[in-house]
This record gives structure tokens, sequence and C-alpha cells, in this order.
């Protein structure tokens, strides 16, 4: 009896393993009922200038490191990844399964005018081959142009899931304008306004969904702290709207710990504790992910960091819940 006490007390005292995840952020799935299938995973994630063959334009991988992120999109699984500065098919593809995805990348690829000579920041998608899905056409609007002038702004890559034979989601992937990320608004500055015209824009693809009374979910790098007080874009979305957008991402403690090259060559270790990787939804998947999914911050193990370049952002991950109204 004394040995099954001591037994126990070793097993309370000994630490958890400390993987890529750390417990304030890897939240336990919630159950779900008996009659409902398997969530749908997403995974939201800016590659940071991923390219094929690397370009080494800003920020240099070696084989090792497209073959560690690899393995880290293996072990998360998604049914669904959402890209964003990915440059090609055959980039986005040298670090998926070998078999089992499909790839959509942004239209913005077809046009030669809204590209770069050397190196572009696409957004897209790779698919699980088991799922069905409709390849909407791209918001492209969200390239903000002035005048005559092109932006050359990330387009919002659009899917249409068919998580069961009469349910549909609705899902959209965006890289927001930079420079604007959590101060409050000002007229003066360039990024601000064309941020704000992508909020715009946002905002009439959110009143066609809610008109039609479709389930939506908007992912992606939207270059804003959201969850910041000073924050104005969600704010300004929801006075814009007949009904509130969700933010699945509010509350989500972040830590995301990435090495970062300098132009020098130098590294360094830089910590992100405000998110600007954000996921907005309709109600009723706000609703249904509260109550049975989850959502969190992947975290890059130190091990991991010190040894490969992969990302300066950390995957957003969510499980939804895929049941019927």
């Amino acid at each position: 009896m004394h040995r099954l006490l001591l037994l126990f007390a070793l097993i309370l005292a000994f630490p958890a393993h400390n993987n890529a995840k750390t417990m304030a952020n890897h939240q336990t799935t919630k159950r779900l009922p008996q009659d409902s299938p398997s969530p749908l995973i997403i995974v939201s994630w800016n590659m940071q200038w991923l390219a094929w063959p690397d370009k080494s334009i800003t920020i240099p991988r070696t084989p090792g490191d497209y073959r560690r992120l690899a393995n880290i999109i293996s072990e998360l699984s998604p049914d669904v990844l959402a890209f964003q500065e990915v440059d090609s098919i055959e980039a986005i593809q040298a670090i998926l399964p070998r078999t089992g995805y499909k790839v959509f990348l942004s239209d913005r690829h077809k046009n030669r005018n809204e590209q770069f000579p050397q190196q572009n920041q696409f957004t897209g998608f790779a698919v699980k081959g088991s799922l069905r899905v409709t390849d909407a056409p791209d918001l492209e609007t969200l390239n903000v142009s002035h005048g005559k002038r092109t932006r050359k702004l990330r387009y919002g890559s659009y899917l249409i899931i068919h998580t069961a034979p009469d349910t549909k989601l609705h899902l959209l992937n965006v890289h927001l304008k930079s420079g604007c990320f959590s101060r409050k608004y000002k007229q003066g500055s360039q990024s601000c306004r064309t941020l704000r015209q992508q909020g715009a824009i946002l905002a009439s693809w959110i009143q066609q969904r809610q008109s039609n009374y479709e389930d939506f979910l908007i992912v992606g790098d939207f270059n804003h702290q959201l969850n910041s007080k000073q924050q104005w874009l969600l704010s300004s979305l929801n006075d814009a709207l007949p009904q509130t957008v969700s933010n699945l991402t509010n509350g989500l403690t972040a830590l995301c710990k990435v090495r970062h090259t300098n132009r020098d060559g130098t590294k360094e270790i830089r910590y992100y504790k405000s998110l600007i990787d954000h996921a907005l939804s309709s109600v009723q998947i706000s609703l249904k992910t509260r109550q049975y999914g989850q959502v969190y911050q992947y975290q890059f193990s130190n091990h991991l960091i010190e040894r490969y370049q992969l990302s300066d952002h950390c995957p957003l991950v969510l499980h939804i819940p895929t049941m019927k109204r």
C-alpha cells in the first residue's frame, strides 16, 4: 500500500513533457455529441516568403528547414491549410505530404500586372482530397488601388467547404495591409487609410453571407491587433453590419517566439505577445466552436527555433464543429 501511495505521489510530482504548444494555449477539445462528425481542422499560417526553389531574397532556408516545416504540418494534419506569403504552388507542395492535398493558389498569380518580378506573397489553400470544396473567385477588390496606381496587395482567397450535403462553410483567407497594427486610426497614415478601405470591402462580403444566412469564417494575417484596446478595425466592421461578427481569437493568449534574421545576416530571438493572425466567424460557427471546438496558437519549441528557419508567424489552429444547424 505504501509503495502504491509513493508511486502515485511520484506521478503527480513528475513534470509534464514540454512540447511545441504551451499549456496556456493548448485547450482541451470539448466533447462533441455522439451523432456529430469529427471537427474540421483549419490551420492559418503566414509562411514568411516561402519559395521553391529557395530564392533567398529575404529569408534563406535550407532543405532541413523545409523538412521541419513539413513535419509541423504533418503533426497538425489540417483538413484545410490557409496559407499566406507563398510564392507558388511548388513552394507549398514542398512542405505538404506527397499525396492527399490539393492546392488552390490565389487568382492573383494569373494576373501578371499584379505580380512582382522576383518573389510574391500569395494567399491560398491546401485541402485534403477527401474534402468536397468549391473554389470560388477571390475577393480581389482587397487589392486596393489609388487612382491609376496599382497597389499589388494580396487578394482574399475564397473557398466553399461542403461539410454536409446541405451544409456549407464559406471560408475567406486574407492578408491585409501592413503598417497599422494597433494604433488609433490616423487619417494621415497611408497604411491606416488602406486598411480601412479593406475593412469596408470585408464588411460588404460579410453582409452578403449574413443576408443569405450562410455560415462563414475569415482567417489569416490581419496585420492588426484585433484584441488590443486600441483596435478600430473590428469595431468599424461591426458598425457597418446588421449582425455582429465573432472574434474567435478574442482572449487567446499568444506568445509566438521566433528566430529573426537581420539584413546583415545576424540572428535574434523575437517574442510576439500580441496576435495579428485572427479568425472571425458567423454567430453559428462561433457558438459551436466555443461549445465543442478548439482554437489555439501552435508555438515553436526552443529546439526548433535554435536550429531552423521556420516563420515569423506561429500557426493559428482551429477545430471547427461541422454540425448541421
